[in-house]
């Protein structure tokens, strides 16, 4: 079983259509977005769009959160309230019901392994903004997380948002597709095991 996995697009159209060629050129059996369609470039209508038609398991990051509900939901992205509102008023009732659909978090069971896919870490109390904060990065806060039995209990969890491809413990990290330095992510489950792999788009 193979498995694709990329996050944050950003608004970059022409990324989003090389990591998607990228990932049919491998063959991969699940395709897999953790999520930020808008944000930073201009072509986010045209990326939803495409994501929307593309058959692939399209999760929800804090970017659509925004969009489904303004920024209201989280007090740090006050100064994206402007674009959030116009995001939401160009939305058609279609795209709207599509974002509202997104699911937080994909998981499955592949081979007797069990993945776990989201845009970030949870938080360990049920919020409107369920996503640790990034400051969790460089307080500890995300390492702690890593050793939750809701996180290690699966063989891999995959995650976005942070814009790195580390490897913690069995939480990988996957790049922007949309930003400098972008990547995907190649996950290999058989019977022997999980591995993954990290493969730049400008590789």
């Amino acid at each position: 079983m193979k498995i694709a996995v990329f996050s944050d697009v950003h608004g970059n159209l022409s990324a989003l259509k090389a990591v998607l060629e990228r990932i049919r050129e491998r063959n991969a059996d699940v395709t897999v977005f953790l999520g930020d369609i808008f944000q930073r470039g201009n072509e986010e209508f045209e990326c939803l769009e495409l994501l929307m038609n593309s058959g692939i398991v399209c999760l929800k990051g804090n970017c659509e959160l925004y969009a489904e509900h303004g920024v209201d939901v989280d007090p740090d992205v006050e100064h994206l309230r402007a674009y959030y509102d116009e995001v939401r008023a160009k939305l058609t009732p279609v795209q709207t019901d599509f974002i509202r659909k997104m699911p937080l978090f994909y998981e499955a069971e592949y081979c007797g392994h069990r993945l776990h896919f989201s845009h970030f870490l949870f938080l360990d109390t049920p919020a409107a903004y369920p996503f640790l904060p990034l400051s969790s990065l460089k307080d500890g806060t995300f390492d702690e997380a890593c050793k939750r039995d809701a996180v290690t209990k699966y063989d891999l969890a995959v995650i976005g948002h942070c814009h790195q491809n580390f490897v913690k413990g069995n939480v990988v990290s996957v790049s922007a597709t949309g930003l400098e330095g972008a990547s995907y992510l190649v996950i290999d489950v058989n019977d022997g095991g999980v591995t993954s792999e990290h493969i730049s788009l400008n590789g």
